[in-house]
């Protein structure tokens, strides 16, 4: 990262330096110097572009610049006439003055002074028509959907750096990506462009070298200017980079190459969230996702060491269920399996998207599999859409996805809620106590993090003694399961 920045900035000072070499002059202006000295301009003839300015110097004798009419009588048809006072010159250079072109066309003109012009004293300037500038910063400027890009890349400072040479590759995030984005991450546009980490993420959206999308393969890793890579995946449906597709390529610039992409890349970050909770908690599509991890007392331990992965649907997923079940959201919050509903969004272990493959089966909290499917489509888990993958935290990673995981065989409406206390909690004793209302013959179950059945034993009265001998230290479930009824909780063997 520091040799990339130090390229950048010896980019831009070299810019500078070119920038002050052009105004080393003795009239301080910027722009095309010709130097007048013993019957000569030189150079004599000077192609510019509409905009540019040339710069006389005198290095010796008294000169003028006469653009007006010649002096020897030639014919000239120059688009607009000027004339600059004569100077005496010295060999260090004395200005004469300068003039900015700005209508194209060849301007002759000579040194009016005595013979100077018959002697050949004579030179011109072309004006050709200015270049538009077409880097893949005026891509990005030009844009109508991609304003917060564009924000961003100048609040990065990296508008000189990528209006540079280059070449360049840019896959560049509309604003709905953004907007994505920013919700899942409960931040505002203002904090995103104020974040520290910014620069990181956009150089994870560059790379230094021009790729069309004839040039791009599938399953091709291409290194960033994060020095950190993206892999391109070609299907039937089109080209995606890591999980964002192409819906526009190859938009060339002068400079390089712009493909347009509905998502925001995400780079590995150095700060992360400390939780997975922290992530849901600040995301703001995950309002009721938060109420309910509340409400089921999962809190503390999705806080906890983990690692965990979170499935995590957002608010229009879970408002899709309830208008399903025709139900309200405190309804939804009151269900007594909705502890077990969450489980079965939470494995015990990291899975990235990259550790992920089609028709893998993982194991839930619940002691439930989820299925894994990889299509052109994107990835799925059971019937939901993966749409924000790997936000990682300190104790696992979060995936977004667009639908509530509903466990198999649950009736979401039928079952009741059995209220009971376990203590002490956490647990050293070697004796869990469960104590609360069901009726006969119930079945109290032990679960551990890993969604795994380890203790069930069947209980006939309302007060319970469970072992915990065995038990390694660590966060596990305890169910208490009667006909339709059911209720848990989680405890800490210390």
């Amino acid at each position: 990262m520091k040799k990339l920045f130090s390229l950048f900035t010896a980019a831009l000072i070299g810019a500078v330096s070119i920038s002050a070499i052009a105004q080393d002059n003795p009239c301080g202006v910027e722009g095309v110097v010709v130097e007048a000295s013993s019957f000569q301009y030189a150079p004599a003839s000077v192609a510019i572009e509409v905009g540019q300015t040339v710069v006389w110097v005198n290095m010796g004798g008294t000169h003028d610049v006469n653009a007006a009419m010649s002096s020897i009588g030639e014919m000239w048809d120059n688009p607009e006439t000027f004339t600059i006072p004569a100077v005496q010159g010295s060999s260090e250079g004395v200005c004469i003055g300068s003039h900015t072109f700005t209508v194209e066309g060849t301007y002759d003109y000579d040194c009016s002074i005595g013979n100077h012009a018959a002697n050949g004293m004579v030179a011109s300037v072309t004006v050709n028509p200015a270049t538009q500038s077409n880097s893949v910063v005026d891509i990005i400027v030009n844009s109508e959907v991609h304003t917060v890009l564009e924000d961003a890349v100048v609040a990065a400072g990296l508008v000189d750096a990528l209006s540079g040479e280059g070449p360049f590759t840019v896959f560049a995030p509309t604003d709905d990506a953004f907007t994505v984005l920013l919700a899942a991450l409960g931040f505002t546009a203002e904090e995103l462009l104020a974040y520290p980490g910014l620069t990181d993420v956009l150089l994870y959206h560059v790379v230094g070298a021009q790729a069309l999308s004839t040039d791009l393969s599938d399953g091709q890793e291409i290194t960033t200017l994060l020095d950190e890579d993206v892999l391109v995946t070609i299907t039937a449906d089109g080209v995606f980079i890591n999980q964002a597709q192409v819906i526009v390529a190859d938009l060339e610039a002068d400079n390089g190459v712009v493909h347009v992409i509905d998502a925001v890349l995400v780079p590995e970050m150095e700060e992360l969230p400390e939780t997975v909770v922290d992530i849901i908690v600040e995301s703001e599509v995950h309002t009721l996702l938060e109420l309910a991890v509340g409400a089921a007392g999962l809190v503390d331990a999705l806080s906890g060491e983990g690692p965990f992965t979170v499935f995590a649907p957002t608010d229009d997923a879970v408002v899709a269920l309830t208008e399903a079940l025709g139900i309200t959201a405190d309804d939804l919050l009151a269900l007594p399996n909705l502890g077990e509903i969450l489980q079965y969004h939470v494995v015990a272990g990291e899975a990235f998207s990259d550790d992920l493959e089609d028709g893998q089966m993982i194991t839930t909290l619940l002691g439930q599999d989820v299925t894994v499917s990889i299509d052109d489509a994107g990835v799925m888990i059971n019937e939901a859409m993966v749409i924000i993958a790997d936000l990682e935290a300190e104790n696992g990673v979060v995936h977004v996805i667009d639908a509530v995981l509903v466990p198999t065989a649950t009736n979401v409406l039928e079952t009741t809620m059995i209220d009971f206390n376990v203590y002490p909690n956490p647990t050293n004793t070697g004796v869990l106590n469960v104590q609360g209302g069901w009726d006969a013959n119930a079945t109290v179950q032990i679960w551990n993090a890993a969604g795994q059945l380890v203790r069930s034993e069947q209980v006939t009265q309302n007060q319970h003694l469970v072992s915990t001998d065995g038990l390694s230290g660590g966060l596990y479930t305890i169910r208490v399961l009667s006909g339709t009824s059911s209720g848990q909780k989680m405890f800490l063997v210390d």
